[in-house]
């Protein structure tokens, strides 16, 4: 029995560590100053409710306006990308739903663009990269979404090629403690398959 309490020991302490890092890279996302001056603002899918965007996708769409507009303010005019596909239990594509609640609020249908094939963080990043670079060669882009999705965010737009930084919509805990636990043990499964080791240097 004894001998088996240190490597519990030892492995609760590079959970409780890898935690504590996962939390720091988030509050570092968030506190990061992005500054306006970009082609396309993307707005990553979430869950929908029906064919309308739940809370924490509505939340992104929001900040994204707000974002919108303070570019507008500096004498900016990026196109909105919105990404997402049709989850197995939705209605209708995210990104469809998300251009529906845009077009609600006042941005114009010709200012949206829209990738729908998408299923997961890694496509959303690779597949609007794709798009942003057929349709602007150069282009610089802000990824709008949620605080605690920011790390998993810049870690695939890294990936993907996609130049330029992400936006949290709100705070890393501000959907609870919970879904701030599952991203950091989704991101960790995340870079060990794709690196082999739970160690990350960076970020974009």
């Amino acid at each position: 029995m004894r001998a088996l309490l240190t490597p519990a020991a030892l492995l609760g302490g590079y959970v409780l560590l890898w935690l504590l890092g996962f939390l720091v890279c988030a509050l570092h996302q968030r506190l990061r100053r992005v500054p306006v001056g970009t082609d396309y603002l993307v707005v990553l899918g979430a869950a929908l409710d029906g064919c309308v965007p739940a809370p924490t996708l509505a939340a992104r769409l929001d900040a994204a306006l707000d974002r919108l507009a303070a570019e507008e303010a500096a004498g900016h005019a990026p196109l909105l990308l919105v990404t997402g596909g049709k989850g197995p239990h939705e209605e209708c594509t995210e990104a469809g739903a998300m251009a529906r609640y845009l077009v609600a609020r006042g941005v114009p249908a010709e200012r949206i663009r829209r990738e729908e094939r998408a299923v997961n963080t890694a496509e959303n990043l690779r597949f609007s990269a794709a798009l942003m670079a057929a349709e602007r060669p150069g282009y610089r882009c802000t990824v709008v979404t949620s605080g605690f999705h920011t790390v998993r965010s810049a870690l695939a737009a890294r990936r993907a090629g996609a130049h330029g930084r992400v936006l949290g919509a709100d705070g890393p805990l501000a959907h609870g403690p919970y879904q701030l636990l599952r991203e950091a043990v989704g991101t960790a499964l995340a870079l060990l398959l794709l690196t082999g080791t739970g160690v990350v240097l960076g970020l974009a």
